[in-house]
C-alpha cells in the first residue's frame, strides 16, 4: 500500500493533474472533496489518455482548461486496512479497476495498486501452506 499519494482538488486543470503526476511518478492521483457530502474520486493516467488526449471523434478536450472532476472516476472502491492482499485482488478483478484507495474512519490512508499486490505475492517464502495472503 502507498502512504505517500497525492491528492488533487477536482476543480484543477488536467494539465495540473499531469505536471503533479510527472513530479511525483505516479500514475494517479486521489481527487479530494468537494466538501462534507462529497466522496472521494480518482483521476488515472488512462482517464487523461482516453478522455483528454483521444476521447474519440467528436469530442475535443484542452488539458488546460479541463478540470480534473470532468474526467475522474467517482465513487472510488476503497477498502478496509485489515483486508487481506488476496481479497483485494479479487475485488480489483471483480469491479475492473487497477487501484483501490484504503479507508479508515472515512479518510483516505494509502492507495493499493497491481504493483503493491504482485511485491506483496514476492515477498511471499518459496512454499509454507500456513502463509495468508
Amino acid at each position: 500500500m502507498q502512504k505517500d499519494f497525492q491528492t488533487i482538488k477536482g476543480s484543477c486543470t488536467v494539465a495540473e493533474a499531469l505536471q503533479i503526476m510527472k513530479r511525483t511518478r505516479q500514475s494517479g492521483l486521489v481527487v479530494e472533496p468537494r466538501n462534507e457530502d462529497d466522496c472521494y474520486g480518482i483521476v488515472t493516467e488512462k482517464d487523461i489518455l482516453e478522455k483528454v488526449i483521444d476521447p474519440g471523434e467528436d469530442v475535443h478536450r484542452d488539458p488546460w482548461n479541463t478540470p480534473v472532476f470532468h474526467i475522474m472516476s467517482k465513487p472510488i472502491i476503497s477498502i478496509n486496512p485489515a483486508l487481506r492482499v488476496k481479497y483485494a485482488l479479487r475485488l480489483m478483478k471483480r469491479t475492473n479497476v487497477r487501484r483501490l484507495t484504503v479507508m479508515e474512519n472515512n479518510k483516505v490512508i494509502g492507495v493499493l495498486n497491481m504493483t503493491d499486490v504482485l511485491q506483496a505475492v514476492e515477498e511471499l517464502p518459496v512454499h509454507d501452506d500456513h502463509i495468508a495472503l
